[in-house]
């Protein structure tokens, strides 16, 4: 009788164990991405079955604005994502602790660029002529963080600065060149487009790299789950390394996993992605400082707060 009781208690401990392993097999890592050149990696990635081969289940997740992932992040419907400094801060700002664990793009400055185009028939061909002329940007967003930048730079003061809010890119970018605004900042590839259909570039920040994207996590998915973020940023390395070999062989995964309009590709051309690194303490620390002094933040965030270091 003890022995069938034991065996019963056995039996049901393996069975425990096994739904346990079963469980965990299973398991998703949910990234969010935009569709952006920064998400090329991710794509890769996934296609080549590199997250596999390092035993990381992962689903990319699709969302056409940042508004929409950071409210994934918030409900926590994703472990991670690909956005931007900014975007971090805010997140911890709102109750939503999260750290940066890698940069995307920005090692350079010429990795994701952003540029501010004037319209082609404004005649504004410097940063000086656009003292208190509006700027269509997104606000309160790291297009109004590189514009604020890229103006002060040459000599604008807050008070000459001015901006018009348009956050749809693609109407920022129509609208510029059909000359209904005389100036906006836009992202790479559509900066490059712009410029190739008339639009003229003012100033850009290939020489202060003021914008990087990022790898995030849920700081309580990086306590809990370090080791499986550092599989994963090995898998994101691999990618990375073989769009840089040969950069042409993506072009089709570029225009449908990554947004970049067809035609762009005849203008435009990323073909060096960073392996996995983390982002600068200047960085982080700028962006943090800029968004106080909007009071965009309660707190001052330190870069320990919002970034880990140790896990590439």
């Amino acid at each position: 009788m003890m022995n069938k009781k034991y065996l019963c208690l056995f039996l049901a401990l393996i069975m425990i164990l096994t739904a346990g392993c079963a469980q965990k097999k299973d398991d998703k890592m949910k990234i969010g991405l935009l569709p952006i050149v920064d998400s090329l990696p991710f794509y890769v990635a996934a296609e080549k079955g590199y997250f596999q081969s390092e035993g990381v289940n992962v689903e990319l997740v699709r969302f056409e604005s940042a508004m929409e992932r950071d409210s994934a992040v918030q409900a926590g419907q994703i472990e991670g994502a690909l956005g931007d400094i900014l975007a971090v801060a805010a997140l911890n700002n709102s109750g939503t602790p999260t750290q940066m664990v890698s940069l995307g793009l920005g090692e350079t400055g010429k990795e994701g660029r952003f540029a501010i185009l004037s319209a082609p028939e404004s005649g504004i061909t410097s940063p000086e002529q656009l003292r208190n002329i509006p700027v269509a940007i997104s606000t309160n967003s790291i297009i109004e963080y590189v514009t604020d930048n890229l103006l002060a730079e040459y000599g604008l003061k807050p008070g000459e600065i001015k901006k018009e809010a348009i956050a749809k890119i693609p109407v920022r970018f129509n609208m510029l060149l059909e000359n209904k605004i005389k100036a906006a900042c836009l992202p790479d590839p559509l900066a490059a487009m712009a410029e190739s259909k008339g639009a003229v570039l003012v100033v850009d920040d290939t020489a202060s790299n003021l914008s990087q994207s990022v790898i995030f996590f849920h700081k309580d998915y990086l306590e809990r789950n370090g080791g499986t973020v550092t599989k994963f940023l090995k898998a994101y390395a691999r990618a990375a390394e073989d769009i840089n070999e040969n950069p042409a062989d993506y072009r089709s995964l570029l225009v449908e996993k990554a947004g970049v309009p067809r035609e762009a590709l005849d203008v435009f051309t990323m073909d060096h992605y960073p392996a996995p690194r983390a982002p600068e303490r200047k960085h982080v620390e700028s962006v943090v400082q800029w968004m106080m002094d909007k009071g965009l933040l309660k707190v001052q965030f330190s870069y320990e707060n919002l970034t880990r270091t140790d896990l590439i």
